[in-house]
């Protein structure tokens, strides 16, 4: 169901192209929101994209920082961990945010789940940076009540086996090997860059389905606490709908496509798309490519 773009309801994204400019890490027309939820950033991960993360933050003044899980990649630590300049800057602008009055708060997920470490917890806490809990309630402008978490407890592949969890950690990381090869092979062509990671996750039926089974469980536990909708990340999944009465809002992830969601001054809340110039462009048609490229 598509949302209505009335002010104080929902926007759909807008896609914004975002140089990548030095000038950008240091600009001063930043857009004013109430709060701005980003997920999944997977700093650490090969993959991650700082430099987009970096320019998201650098773009808005939240009164309010919202990171859902999946900070920091953790699971790298065992199998590759790739840390950038870009990646400290990424933490440093947020500490910059919390030391000038936005309120930040922080929820664990399962790449990071080291956070749920009671004593790191409250040694996080006492530092007073900012707020670290497993979920949040978050009040709207116009007086609603969303359930703010990551969502992984509601996740039944992350309910397996950590060997299961493991493997299709692994399996992604592959799958974004060759999408990083696709998109070398085709960025010379009409469409762009293609997105492969995209086009197969589209093709999977068993993904569609563990997805709605994803969506189902985290909205029936929202509604059964009587909150008017929630805000997670985990799956990956930019979104922003009604599901029964219910608003359901994905904020996405830092790797495949660059999305957050912007709470405005009024309530408005909008999923917005960050598009820099090299990135993937999901819409395109892997089989009018193969034509160009042959």
């Amino acid at each position: 169901m598509l949302i209505d773009r009335t002010c104080c309801d929902y926007h759909l994204p807008d896609r914004q192209l975002v140089e990548r400019n030095p000038a950008n890490m240091f600009r001063t027309d930043r857009t004013r929101v109430r709060t701005l939820f980003l997920s999944d950033l997977h700093l650490g991960f090969r993959y991650s994209r700082p430099e987009q993360i970096l320019d998201c933050l650098q773009r808005y003044q939240p009164e309010q920082l919202y990171v859902l899980g999946d900070f920091i990649d953790g699971w790298c630590l065992g199998r590759g961990w790739h840390w950038s300049d870009t990646c400290s800057h990424v933490v440093r602008r947020i500490v910059d945010l919390a030391a000038g009055g936005t309120r930040v708060r922080l929820v664990a997920g399962n790449h990071d789940d080291f956070l749920r470490s009671p004593l790191l917890q409250l040694l996080i806490q006492r530092a007073g940076m900012c707020e670290l809990a497993d979920e949040f309630l978050h009040q709207l402008a116009d007086g609603r009540h969303f359930l703010v978490l990551h969502g992984d407890q509601f996740d039944p592949w992350e309910k397996a086996t950590r060997l299961t969890s493991g493997a299709l950690a692994l399996l992604y990381d592959l799958l974004l090997q060759a999408n990083s090869t696709w998109g070398y092979l085709t960025q010379c062509v009409q469409h762009g860059e293609a997105s492969l990671v995209c086009r197969v996750k589209r093709r999977l039926r068993a993904l569609g389905s563990h997805l709605n089974r994803f969506r189902t469980r985290v909205s029936g536990y929202a509604r059964y606490r009587g909150f008017d909708g929630v805000i997670c990340g985990h799956s990956h999944q930019p979104e922003l709908l009604q599901l029964e009465g219910l608003v359901w809002c994905n904020t996405g992830d830092w790797i495949e496509n660059c999305t957050a969601i912007v709470e405005h001054h009024c309530g408005t809340l909008e999923l917005i798309e960050v598009y820099p110039q090299e990135a993937p462009h999901a819409a395109a048609e892997i089989t009018s490519i193969l034509q160009r490229v042959a």
